[in-house]
């Protein structure tokens, strides 16, 4: 799908360039070139940047249980012996 229709940008290419760490509008301007003409799909692609982050910090979060979760284990197993 073109979200950018100004400058022929699609929904891949956004996606996979924030997969690839151009995580800001200002990079993904750069980067793409969307956004920078009417700006019409700005709103579009900040969604897309507010998915990722959300998703990133959903993962850390996950990753910060589960370190903190197996640490508590391993001392409890510590003491346990």
């Amino acid at each position: 799908m073109i979200v950018c229709i100004c400058n022929e940008v699609r929904e891949r290419q956004i996606k996979t360039a924030i997969a690839m760490g151009v995580t800001s509008m200002e990079a993904l301007k750069s980067e793409l070139d969307v956004a920078t003409c009417c700006g019409c799909c700005e709103p579009m692609v900040q969604d897309y940047l507010d998915e990722h982050h959300q998703s990133l910090e959903a993962y850390q979060q996950d990753v910060a249980f589960a370190t903190n979760t197996t640490s508590e284990r391993a001392g409890k197993l510590a003491y346990a012996v």
